[in-house]
């Protein structure tokens, strides 16, 4: 039935467009959707031999095992087995050995049984999967063959030091995140140890000069990038790299790359590959969706014949249904700090005690001003140095659009291989980032998009791992996250008391939670006054949706006040009263607090950094400030602001990030002020699914 398809792409294009495929095609066994790999057997001796043939160390071991092969019997079904891939003569064994020796795999995925076997035929693949589910390996193996089958003398280690050529690639592979294109390139190198392959990443937030050096100078045979980079050293005529021979190109979730606009920049990057009718090519695409836009490029990409693998089970349930999600309705947007670091503790505790799984989460915000500031006060309620701190050792890491490429790449690899810690982020590691055994992921507000918070959820509960996912919402998002996440299992959670607890006034408290609120209050005093007019000019940008931009400053002022400890909150963003509402001239909302006005048109509006505040290019975040160098968080610099910047740079153990308990700060802290604003309402609790 697919020969029928393969004959026909044009129905194909239509079925995909309408989204019409029968469950029966889709889920066929792929060994049944290609002739080519029903033939697979016969041709596996021509392309052992054909692969080893310049290897003299391979010839005895290619003919041996083309006649083992031929006393085999015909395989009726795919492969299941990576080793599979090497007996029945598709895959050289150096990279089969690299895959189950090395890297210890052994049995295939779905996705990579459903994509490999019918890729290694030769044909165009458009595979729907999810994240998570190793789809990686199942387009790098096809690439990787396809380019050894053109070349078999890349199959061994070069004996000398022979380099490659920067003008001589063979593969390139677009990912829509840096980080996404690093994780693949990453692999890529593994899979490629025992090979003469050479993998080169181009990614944006790096050094151009840097990465064209590097590739002129040890050649590049797989190029992994994303889209703005890749044109950029692909149509600059004097970067020296081309790729003349190309033999693969691959997409990588498709459909993000489509959605953030990067459909320009695949149609130029293509102008300046070969012509497939001139050099053959195989194109692969891996998307989670089929969208009407990843069928259009499909229509513009693919050749005649080409696979569609759907590896998505409908009746399997997905994540954000699986993932036990849980909501906290905070008083205000003072709570939520006190909240978060709440749960945090007490997540850390039952870790420590042997109750549950090493903690690892991460924190998710709207703007990258929030990023850096949460990121900062969590350091400063670790103690520093100060190992009586419940919160000491608990690795943290930072990752968001401001840091540099290395910070951020630093950053991801050692939260992927730590044991337990939190990274505080932005959405640029909400999709296709594989980061192993989170537990919990935290989002603090309410995202843009449902699509951003079920791709958030989706870091958690990955490869059968449990995980719980939260969100923390104001009073401002009572009414909206009915309307974003309608039909979640979303299920309210009152178990943090200090979500509602009135800031604004002195109330008797257990001394448990009054010593939480005091802490995060006293913190945020001591980071630098410019990380929190950022985060709080932010917080209009990441509520720009909200229609009572009155509520909303009267909101921020509450939490400048009540949760910061400041005497005067900053002034917010000029543009906060555009689209037709007018700023009040009297004192309003706060008049009473020193410098006159409250947030009156007399109060001037803060400079630099917009919505998004984040003001300095220089920040750097976590890893990557003056400092003395190892492990811990001392390589920061000591004196640049931003991030993590107050810190002094001190020496820190081997290793990696060191955690929130190894850097200097912290200190005592102050008594709480109190106030005399009431709280306004309430929210009312209720359990109910969203």
């Amino acid at each position: 039935m697919f020969s029928a398809l393969r004959r026909c792409p044009t129905t194909l294009s239509r079925a995909l467009s309408s989204a019409a495929f029968s469950s029966t095609v889709l889920r066929a066994p792929v060994y049944q959707s290609s002739s080519a790999l029903r033939n697979s057997t016969s041709r596996a001796p021509r392309v052992a031999i054909a692969a080893f043939h310049q290897s003299t160390k391979w010839q005895q071991h290619a003919t041996a095992e083309a006649a083992e092969v031929e006393q085999q019997p015909a395989h009726d079904g795919p492969a299941t087995e990576f080793k599979e891939l090497a007996t029945r003569g598709l895959v050289h064994p150096n990279l089969i050995n690299t895959i189950t020796k090395q890297m210890r795999l052994t049995s295939m995925t779905d996705v990579q049984t459903r994509t490999i076997n019918e890729a290694l035929s030769g044909v165009d693949i458009i595979a729907q999967a999810r994240t998570g589910t190793g789809k990686t390996l199942g387009f790098l193996i096809p690439v990787i063959q396809r380019i050894i089958e053109n070349d078999p003398a890349l199959a061994d280690r070069p004996r000398s030091n022979k380099r490659g050529k920067a003008d001589d690639i063979r593969a390139i592979i677009i990912s829509p995140t840096r980080e996404l294109a690093e994780q693949i390139a990453v692999e890529a190198k593994k899979v490629t140890s025992g090979t003469g392959l050479i993998v080169q990443c181009a990614v944006g937030g790096t050094q151009k000069r840097l990465m064209l050096n590097q590739t002129l100078r040890e050649g590049c045979h797989l190029l992994v990038g994303t889209p703005g980079r890749l044109f950029d050293i692909l149509s600059d005529p004097y970067s020296g790299i081309k790729a003349p021979r190309l033999n693969a190109l691959v997409m990588d979730e498709a459909d993000r790359l489509l959605d953030d606009g990067f459909t320009k920049e695949i149609d130029e990057i293509k102008k300046f590959l070969p012509d497939p009718e001139e050099v053959p090519r195989q194109t692969m695409m891996f998307s989670a969706t089929v969208p009407r836009d990843v069928v259009n490029l499909v229509r513009t990409t693919m050749k005649p014949g080409f696979h569609f693998a759907k590896c998505v089970n409908d009746d399997e349930e997905p994540t954000h249904h699986r993932v036990p999600q849980k909501v906290v309705h905070v008083a205000g947007f003072e709570n939520l700090m006190p909240s978060v670091y709440e749960l945090v503790l007490r997540q850390q505790k039952l870790a420590k005690s042997g109750e549950t799984r090493p903690f690892k989460a991460i924190l998710y915000f709207n703007s990258t001003a929030e990023v850096t500031l949460a990121a900062s006060v969590f350091f400063k309620l670790s103690g520093g140095f100060k190992r009586d701190k419940p919160l000491h050792g608990l690795s943290a890491y930072e990752i968001h659009a401001k840091l540099s490429q290395g910070a951020r790449t630093k950053a991801a690899d050692s939260f992927r291989h730590a044991n337990s810690g939190i990274l505080f982020s932005s959405d640029v590691t909400a999709r296709g980032m594989d980061f192993p055994n989170v537990t919990h992921v935290l989002q603090i507000g309410l995202p843009r998009e449902r699509d951003s918070y079920i791709h958030r959820l989706g870091r958690t509960g990955r490869a059968g791992k449990e995980g719980e996912g939260w969100i923390f919402l104001t009073p401002l998002e009572r009414n909206e996250i009915r309307r974003r996440l309608s039909g979640l299992p979303i299920h309210e959670d009152t178990s943090l008391e200090t979500a509602t607890v009135d800031l604004s006034q002195q109330v008797e408290l257990p001394e448990r939670v009054a010593n939480i609120i005091q802490d995060v209050v006293e913190v945020h005093k001591k980071v630098y006054p410019d990380q929190l007019d950022a985060a709080f000019r932010g917080l209009f940008g990441s509520y720009q949706w909200y229609g009572d931009k009155q509520g909303l400053l009267e909101s921020a002022n509450r939490l400048a006040e009540f949760g910061w400890g400041m005497p005067d909150p900053p002034s917010p963003p000029s543009s906060l009263y555009s689209g037709g509402r007018k700023r009040s001239s009297g004192g309003g909302f706060g008049g009473d607090r020193r410098g006159g006005g409250g947030f009156g048109g007399d109060r001037r509006s803060g400079g630099g950094g917009g919505y998004g505040g984040d003001r300095g290019g220089d920040r750097g975040g976590f890893g990557e400030r003056r400092g003395g160098g190892g492990g811990g968080f001392g390589e920061r610099r000591g004196g640049d602001r931003g991030g993590f910047g107050e810190r002094r740079g001190g020496g820190g153990g081997g290793g990696d990030r060191g955690g929130f308990g190894e850097r200097r700060g912290g200190g005592g802290f102050g008594a709480r002020g109190g106030g005399s604003r009431s709280s306004g309402d309430r929210p009312q609790r209720s359990n109910f699914e969203y």
